[in-house]
């Protein structure tokens, strides 16, 4: 069972400027911690979720991470922390502050981890960081921000920059969801539940492989079947939540920064990843990454196998943990 515990960061300072007095981050830990003669925790090892979801979300690769596997938690005392600005943590909704809480960006979501493994966890240094999907967006800020901190990264699915088409889908999830009438501007008594609806439903279009659309689907009843199965996962939502993570996302794009990273990194990829394109995203990635290694392999579930199919990667993982 992974037990949520939680640290306060007294006037964390965003890159705007803006401060909050009192922000609340989520977190859940796994595995045998070793610490140094000043108890600080040598064996640490950081696992970031992607878009969606929280502290739980490792346990989406368990067949990588825990014991015996890949990343053994029998070696490595696992961290898996739930992103600032997802419910958990502090964020428009759970904060209280709705439209006032500030919009935060990719590195305002390092520091704050950076601040709970320091001045929470006392961690001076870990072994590594893995980041699914927008947990990868912060991995390599995690590599340009701290370059010292960690020993090697995993980045999962994942991309130094945004395509158009993936621009486009979150700008066009966030004008739906301003445009409804139940927003109110963000001052909404009850949850927009049909731009919800309608948010999740843009996103399912594209996270699958386009084998998966006709193939795993053999009537329209089956597949508008599915669509529904995904509209339910917006129930948990927050339209505030959305729209402020959705900008954070969007302001990612690293650029030529991204040929300054010189830390050990695997880059795991999917051949059908219709989010994080192989050719536009991850190619270019890879080869501006000197130190880096790819492994990529096919998966059905396209961008949901990086987690789905994830198991695909143990060997390739196993080995490079070894290297390091």
């Amino acid at each position: 069972m992974l037990e949520p515990r939680y640290h306060v960061i007294k006037d964390f300072q965003f890159e705007s400027g803006e401060m909050i007095q009192d922000m609340k981050l989520e977190y859940a830990t796994q595995g045998i911690k070793k610490v140094d003669g000043e108890g600080n925790i040598t064996n640490a090892f950081i696992y970031l979720h992607g878009w969606s979801g929280d502290f739980s979300s490792v346990r989406n690769l368990e067949s990588v991470i825990g014991p015996g596997k890949a990343i053994d938690t029998n070696q490595f005392y696992v961290i898996s922390p739930t992103a600032l600005g997802a419910p958990g943590s502090s964020s428009p909704s759970t904060s209280g502050l709705r439209t006032k809480f500030p919009q935060y960006t990719i590195k305002d979501m390092v520091r704050a981890h950076y601040q709970l493994l320091t001045g929470g966890l006392r961690i001076k240094h870990v072994r590594g960081i893995m980041g699914t999907s927008m947990g990868g967006f912060q991995v390599l800020n995690w590599a340009l921000q701290y370059p010292d901190f960690m020993d090697f990264l995993i980045l999962n699915g994942t991309s130094h920059r945004i395509t158009n088409r993936m621009y486009g889908v979150y700008h066009l999830m966030n004008q739906i969801i301003v445009a409804d009438p139940g927003y109110e501007k963000g001052n909404y008594v009850h949850n927009p539940t049909d731009a919800m609806e309608k948010s999740a439903y843009l996103s399912y279009l594209w996270s699958l492989s386009p084998a998966n659309y006709e193939e795993c689907f053999q009537t329209r009843k089956e597949f508008t079947d599915g669509v529904e199965d995904r509209k339910k996962d917006s129930l948990d939502w927050d339209a505030n939540d959305i729209i402020w993570r959705n900008k954070a996302l969007l302001g990612h794009d690293m650029g030529k920064r991204i040929s300054k990273i010189s830390i050990p990194a695997l880059i795991l990829a999917i051949n059908q990843d219709q989010i994080v394109d192989f050719n536009y995203s991850v190619l270019p990635m890879h080869e501006a990454m000197y130190n880096s290694q790819l492994f990529h392999y096919n998966s059905i579930w396209g961008h949901y196998g990086c987690t789905k199919d994830i198991a695909k990667t143990e060997v390739a993982i196993k080995k490079f943990v070894r290297l390091i």
